[in-house]
Formats: C-alpha cells, sequence, structure tokens
C-alpha cells in the first residue's frame, strides 16, 4: 500500500512528516486542548521518540502535515495506518486550536479518505473517537461516515466511524 507523500485540497497541502517538522509535532503533541481525547497530553520524554516513529512509519500507513498553501503554516496532522484490529485502516487527525472552526480538518480529512479509496484502493476507512468529542462526531458524520460500532476503551465510551465498504477491486 502507497500512499501519497503530497496531497492537496483548494486550501491546503498535506505532505508526508519530516525532520523539518518536528517542532509542530512536539508543540501540537503537548496541547493539552489537542489532546483532551487522545489521552492527554504526551509526555516530553515521550515526544521525540514518538516523531522517530513517524519519520519512519511502515510503506503502508501514511503521516502528513497539513499546512496552509498560503502561508506555508503547519496547522495539523493526519495518520492512516492499521487500526488496533488489524484489518481496517483508521484516519486519526490533530489540528492546531487556532484553526479549529474553519474547515480545515473536514477539508484534509475528506481528502485523505478520497485518496486512499480511490487512488490507493482501500476498500474501507474507519475513525475511533470518544462519544463525548462532538466536534468530532460532527466531522465524521460530515463526511458521510456511519456509526458502526460502540466500545469501551482507554476509560471512556469510543464510537467507530467507517465509510461505505467498496467491493474489492478487480
Amino acid at each position: 500500500m502507497n500512499f501519497a507523500k503530497q496531497i492537496r485540497t483548494e486550501r491546503l497541502l498535506l505532505r508526508s512528516l519530516g525532520k523539518r517538522d518536528f517542532w509542530f509535532f512536539y508543540k501540537i503533541l503537548g496541547k493539552a486542548c489537542v489532546r483532551r481525547y487522545l489521552g492527554g497530553p504526551v509526555p516530553r520524554r515521550q515526544r521525540f521518540p514518538r516523531f522517530k516513529r513517524y519519520l519512519t512509519c511502515p510503506s503502508n500507513a501514511g503521516v502528513w502535515v497539513v499546512s496552509l498553501t498560503e502561508r506555508n503554516q503547519p496547522i495539523g496532522l493526519v495518520e492512516l495506518g492499521l487500526h488496533k484490529d488489524g484489518k481496517d485502516y483508521e484516519i486519526s487527525y490533530q489540528f492546531a486550536p487556532d484553526f479549529w472552526g474553519m474547515g480545515f480538518a473536514t477539508e484534509a480529512i475528506r481528502e485523505v479518505v478520497r485518496h486512499a479509496l480511490d487512488e490507493a484502493g482501500l476498500r474501507r476507512i474507519i475513525a475511533e473517537t470518544q462519544s463525548a468529542n462532538s466536534a468530532s462526531c460532527r466531522l465524521l458524520r460530515e463526511l458521510g461516515m456511519v456509526e458502526v460500532e460502540r466500545v469501551q476503551r482507554f476509560g471512556a465510551e469510543q464510537i467507530i466511524f467507517a465509510t461505505d465498504q467498496r467491493p474489492p477491486l478487480p
């Protein structure tokens, strides 16, 4: 599975994570409001090892830095990789709070999902979020994903959303 190194939208450039992105990565993983439904801020001593793992992600996963095209300013991260179940691909995302509510996350995630389904040949993509994360639930529904399951994990109720399953490619 090979995902594109760059994906463009009208307002955004999504590009593979690189060494130059360390400080953005470091800061966003430390923001309590961003990580509220993701287990809280990542401790400082764990951020660099995590960054190194993301830099060397396997070919069957994608990690993109989302930047505003007009300013080349990083505003978020989007990841697409195998879910804990080992059979589905999961999309996850983190955006800087200064850019919430402007449609950037929706725009970026819509394009990654389109790329994964239409170009990379995935049959379905899931997203797992806490039921308490109303903004994320609303975003996933807006993208046409549907709730397929609720589970208790990480000390909270999680909702698993999925795209419609597509038939296998010939």
